[in-house]
């Protein structure tokens, strides 16, 4: 016996007796709970590959663990050959009082697996790949990962239980045809936060994809300078990898935005209405299609054009613009005055709502050569419906004014007819232009350069 297992002779009876029950249930393939309250340590034996230490469990590079029931592991877990299940119940539990690494060039796979250790903030290092098919239920304890390990959930694996106490620090694989919220985030020394990405259902079983999370400046590999033109500005603190390795297309994304990490920059008292999410396209960022903003749960879900970097950005803010166009029905007058009922068409271009400050204001100059009657009662003129009712009218140092009484909804058009004549200077012919204006800052508009509208009145009265 002494060439296949070697016990410490540093172990209490007890202890001993934990590991040897250990043994045979590896031997035996039974499944039965294993209830070891101290670290279980084995030493080298060739019959199961199976040896372990004191403080911790070595699989050799001969071993072959296989886990049919409930296994513990109170402290590090080093494979060098392989770790297996036959029992899809089986649970491996990494459950310490003192920070736990799992190493080791030997292929793990797991059915389900907890992750319970409250020795510090960030308590699991895992320097492998570890790959998953049922459930990891993230109880407490951050997992971060080196550049050697990767975290796989294959096509029916699910992460549960995930927080902000629990989730992994680096990049999580996802194979298959599953919807799935990869739990990851990232931290600032001491900061760590957990910043989800959901992910729609994949369209083949054969996906693979690959998310990660960084809290960090995206501008130091891809510039934030370089946008597209209707981009304002692009969030400059965190960013999104996302890589599909079948070179399909991504499903569906969900990107989750929040306080502590996103910038106040993008969330500013207006960001709902501009919020986008943007794609680094190789040479400069990208506005991706968006399929719904949802403010209450902090999130906005997109259709990719690709894979790759993601972060957010806010629009350049759209104003409304409003413009007007003059519609009259008699502009030849002959004689010393005549009728010359007009309707004027204002229209919003851009999709903008007027901001509830500055109404809506349509201006003509009073002249001598016009007079100008208006009733709100009016409902058709010139063959046009009218809204006369949503404006209210006066004359004010030198204009006709025509101030709307609600707010202007982007692209919708009011008609306002007023009636109006034209006096004729005596014994004279020619030409005096009726011309129409949006008040400058109507609706907080700033674009001037279709504010005004006019016709010219050709008139004869000559003698």
């Amino acid at each position: 016996m002494e060439d296949r297992l070697t016990i410490k002779l540093k172990m209490s009876r007890e202890k001993v007796r934990d590991a040897i029950f250990l043994f045979f249930v590896v031997l035996t393939l039974i499944g039965e709970k294993v209830n070891a309250q101290q670290n279980v340590v084995l030493d080298k034996s060739k019959n199961t590959g199976v040896s372990a230490s004191y403080d911790e469990l070595l699989v050799s590079s001969t071993g072959n663990l296989i886990n049919n029931g409930e296994m513990f592991v109170y402290n590090d877990l080093s494979n060098e050959g392989e770790i297996s299940f036959e029992t899809e119940s089986s649970i491996f539990n990494f459950k310490g009082q003192v920070p736990q690494k799992v190493t080791g060039r030997g292929n793990s796979l797991f059915s389900n697996v907890l992750f319970d250790n409250a020795s510090e903030k960030a308590p699991f290092s895992i320097e492998k790949n570890i790959l998953i098919k049922g459930n990891v239920d993230f109880s407490d304890g951050i997992i971060s990962y080196s550049n050697d390990g990767l975290m796989i959930f294959d096509e029916s694996a699910a992460a549960l239980n995930v927080s902000e106490e629990s989730f992994v620090v680096d990049k999580v694989r996802k194979r298959g045809k599953q919807e799935f919220v990869f739990p990851i985030g990232d931290n600032r020394e001491s900061n760590y936060v957990y910043r989800k990405l959901r992910m729609e259902a994949p369209s083949i079983s054969s996906s693979v994809v690959d998310a990660q999370y960084l809290w960090e400046d995206p501008g130091n590999l891809y510039s934030t300078n370089l946008k597209e033109d209707r981009i304002e500005i692009v969030d400059n603190q965190e960013y999104w990898v996302v890589d599909d390795f079948n070179g399909q297309n991504l499903p569906d994304l969900t990107f989750y935005w929040d306080a502590v990490t996103t910038p106040s920059s993008i969330l500013t008292s207006d960001f709902v209405d501009r919020i986008i999410v943007v794609r680094w396209n190789d040479s400069k960022w990208i506005q991706e299609e968006i399929i719904e903003v949802d403010k209450s749960n902090s999130s906005i879900k997109i259709r990719p054009s690709g894979d790759g970097v993601f972060t957010f950005a806010l629009l350049k803010k759209v104003l409304p613009d409003y413009s007007p166009t003059l519609l009259t029905n008699k502009t030849q007058i002959n004689g010393s005055e005549g009728a010359i009922d007009f309707v004027i068409l204002i229209a919003e271009s851009n999709g903008e709502n007027a901001n509830g400050v500055n109404p809506v204001e349509v201006r003509i100059p009073d002249s001598k050569r016009f007079r100008f009657s208006f009733n709100d009662q009016l409902t058709s003129l010139n063959g046009y419906e009218l809204n006369n009712f949503n404006w209210i009218y006066k004359l004010e140092n030198g204009l006709h004014k025509f101030t709307y009484k609600n707010i202007f909804i982007g692209k919708s058009e009011e008609k306002i007819g007023v009636n109006a004549i034209f006096i004729s200077p005596e014994n004279s012919k020619g030409e005096v232009p009726l011309k129409v204006t949006i008040k400058a800052d109507s609706g907080g508009q700033e674009n001037r350069g279709n504010d005004n509208d006019q016709d010219i009145i050709k008139y004869s009265n000559k003698k």
